[in-house]
């Protein structure tokens, strides 16, 4: 019976239990130019970080872990108390970052707040969109 080397079967010639050579088609894949086959087909939506933003405690919750509690009308500047699931308040203004996914307060209202949202969509595309935080939610029975 013939020895069969590792080599040998990297070539394309296998040894089967019988003692019978057999030789396959071997099939050698180049990566060049081509995705990576191991990485997701479809990606997640991810947060564009504005260039040179410290990252401040109210950033380390979602929008929907804060909840509007007031709202501060003024004949200048609108300012807004927003609460984290802790109960901590923050004062909010227009202008001021806000969530994990670096919202900014784009307007505040007599009622709600208004927060945009900048962000790359799963084909790599810029995109905003915009996230309302109401003071007195409506109820839904």
């Amino acid at each position: 019976m013939k020895k069969v080397s590792v080599l040998t079967i990297l070539m394309g010639v296998i040894l089967l239990s019988s003692g019978v050579i057999a030789q396959q088609k071997v099939f050698i894949y180049g990566a060049e130019g081509l995705r990576d086959p191991f990485k997701p087909f479809l990606r997640k939506e991810e947060p564009v970080k504005p260039k040179g933003v410290a990252v401040s405690p109210l950033q380390q919750y979602e929008l929907s872990q804060l909840k509007l509690v007031a709202i501060i009308v003024g004949d200048d500047h609108n300012r807004a108390m927003v609460e984290d699931s802790e109960g901590k308040g923050y004062i909010i203004r227009v202008g001021d970052y806000v969530g994990n996914r670096f919202g900014r307060v784009k307007e505040i209202l007599a009622d709600r707040v208004i927060i945009e949202e900048k962000y790359k969509d799963v084909l790599g595309r810029f995109k905003k969109r915009q996230v309302i935080l109401f003071l007195h939610p409506e109820k839904k029975e």
